[in-house]
């Protein structure tokens, strides 16, 4: 049966369960409703007389089904099980919230590693082996799901039973194991959602705001959304169905780490950034080089200027190892869409391509694992990522922004890219005289535009009187209360 024939008859089994009176008493909601019925209603919403207001009634019955169910575990005195579903390591924007609830002796807390099926075999393998030795080697109860040997997933049953409240750090729920799309989740489960970046980017033609982020059938199907921005807030209420009736501007939890004093030793920084043994440590400055994955030519969203500059970087890297030690910070999806574009026509030509970076005396490659500690003892980046331009702003160093004809943003993108450095691509002139004049000579013209824009739109420790971590854990444990 077709996604469409499976829609509409999950539909028709809620709205008849409706006129039943299903929905008319909580405590005996019928077991067998999926949110796939839910995300059904959604399907079919806009084709029903007043479909928007029936699924916002059932969306809310649905969110007083899952908080009976934590209520009647709560008198049972029984442990509520909070899952974080990740994908990547490099991707994990959740944690303070987990290590904040893991304090709570009323709840079990644990990370379950998903792999993207989406994904070429090698490097479906490659990322969930990096990301879960990752949370394994950094102390995390984490739950692993998938065996690379046989390229299979087990289930919830197998790592002791569907959660109780699911923390998502992805939307793309569909690249995930069956059992654990959202779809596959009895309405007992409240979902809640933390982006794993920040939203900046739109479409050429300005769709992508909409139904790829504000509007998005995954949004709706949450108890939660946790916006990183008030512009961002804004965007939910304007785009979505609910019109972010259950969108709580929080802040954007990976960037609480800045909001701490931190002092880095030179040898913590040597273990950070590679250098000649030859050079002085102390003068050397540190440039991260962060490519976006977006190279295909019929990508939703175009950022990436990769295919121009690729080995621009590498003799970037040569030309100034006495001076400057690079790391090269690749999105996680570059790997699979540059053999997509065939702009290399194999992995192992890409991983050689990686191998470049780690060969040089003064360069290293870093993938799935965290970069916080990267951006805050860095002196400047080159990028054409989405997410890092409102990231970096939280270090307030400079940043070159390169630039393509296609690349649309939203309001939040728009207020913060003028307080950068632009250039074009494939402008190597321009991009050497950012690292000549910025990075190396420390003429920055730009730092208190970018302190200004920090203030107005992405303080929120200041506009929310708390950390983000701090806001979102008070909202889940307020569930216990409501």
């Amino acid at each position: 049966m077709s996604n469409e024939g499976i829609y509409i008859k999950r539909a028709q089994e809620l709205i008849e369960g409706i006129e039943r009176g299903d929905f008319s008493n909580i405590a005996r909601l019928p077991e067998s409703y999926r949110y796939g019925h839910l995300r059904a209603l959604l399907y079919v919403a806009d084709h029903l007389d007043n479909g928007r207001k029936l699924y916002e009634q059932v969306y809310d019955r649905v969110m007083e089904y899952g908080k009976y169910h934590l209520h009647e575990k709560i008198k049972k005195q029984q442990k509520i099980k909070v899952a974080f579903l990740v994908i990547s390591a490099a991707e994990w924007a959740a944690e303070q919230v987990y290590q904040r609830l893991s304090q709570d002796e009323h709840l079990e807390c644990y990370v379950v590693v998903c792999p993207l099926l989406d994904r070429e075999k090698e490097s479906r393998m490659k990322i969930e082996e990096q990301s879960y030795r990752y949370f394994e080697n950094n102390g995390y109860d984490v739950r692993r799901v998938y065996d690379s040997e046989q390229d299979n997933s087990k289930g919830w049953e197998d790592i002791g039973g569907i959660a109780d409240i699911v923390v998502h750090l992805t939307p793309y729920y569909q690249a995930l194991p069956e059992q654990f799309q959202i779809e596959q989740f009895p309405l007992s489960v409240i979902n809640g959602y933390i982006p794993y970046g920040m939203y900046v980017a739109n479409s050429y033609y300005g769709t992508y705001i909409e139904y790829g982020v504000y509007n998005k059938e995954f949004v709706n199907m949450q108890w939660r959304v946790y916006a990183d921005s008030n512009l961002n807030w804004l965007g939910y209420q304007k785009y979505g169905l609910l019109n972010a009736k259950n969108v709580l501007y929080s802040g954007y939890v990976k960037m609480d780490y800045f909001f701490e004093k931190r002092n880095f030793s030179m040898d913590e920084i040597g273990q950070i950034w590679k250098s000649p043994a030859q050079a002085d440590h102390l003068k050397m400055k540190r440039l991260i080089i962060a490519p976006h994955h977006t190279v295909e030519e019929n990508a939703i969203v175009q950022y990436s200027t990769f295919v121009k500059n690729a080995y621009f970087w590498l003799y970037l890297a040569q030309k100034y190892q006495d001076k400057i030690t690079f790391i090269f910070k690749p999105h996680p999806n570059l790997r699979d869409k540059t053999i997509q574009a065939r702009f290399f026509h194999s992995f192992e030509e890409y991983d050689a391509y990686l191998e470049m970076w780690n060969a040089l005396p003064n360069a290293k490659v870093v993938e799935e694992e965290s970069y916080l500690d990267i951006f805050a003892t860095s002196d400047g980046m080159i990028m054409d990522s989405a997410s890092f331009i409102g990231e970096y702003l939280y270090v307030n160093k400079p940043l070159l922004f390169l630039t393509r004809e296609e690349q649309r943003f939203n309001s939040l993108g728009e207020k913060i890219l003028p307080c950068y450095y632009a250039a074009k691509g494939e402008n190597y002139i321009a991009i050497e005289q950012f690292i000549e004049n910025v990075i190396l000579q420390g003429d920055d013209t730009m730092e208190k535009q970018r302190t200004q824009v920090f203030e107005e739109v992405l303080d929120y420790v200041t506009i929310n009187g708390c950390t983000a971590s701090e806001c979102i854990c008070r909202d889940i444990l307020g569930l216990f209360n409501e």
